[in-house]
């Protein structure tokens, strides 16, 4: 994608994008902007999206907060309705996916380079 002076990289917190309408998940958003929404989390499901190393500590850190939230809501006697824990508890199970896949994937790379 690089090579291609077409296409241009927009960076974002859990990923960058390399923006395509016509695949982008956030289309109707990102016209409405002009420009696409790599801040989103549905961009983690968007096949524009690319993460490297330096979103890793940061997806990492979102799952991390979304666990906490669900393991003090189950101390506070659930505070949180059933909508808000399941949709907490997606997104934590969604981060952690793609977490394993990238640490999946650079195991796999430093086999390679071994």
């Amino acid at each position: 994608m690089l090579r291609h002076l077409t296409n241009t990289l927009h960076p974002g917190v859990f990923d960058d994008c390399f923006y395509h309408s016509a695949t982008a998940v956030c289309r109707s958003r990102a016209k409405a902007l002009g420009q696409p929404l790599p801040l989103h989390n549905i961009c983690l499901s968007c096949s524009n999206a690319r993460q490297s190393a330096v979103h890793l500590p940061r997806l990492i850190t979102a799952r991390d907060q979304a666990v906490r939230e669900l393991d003090i809501d189950t101390k506070e006697r659930n505070s949180f309705t059933r909508l808000q824990t399941g949709a907490l508890s997606s997104y934590a199970a969604e981060l952690n996916e793609v977490i394993e896949a990238f640490q999946a994937a650079e195991d796999e790379a430093a086999e390679v380079l071994a």
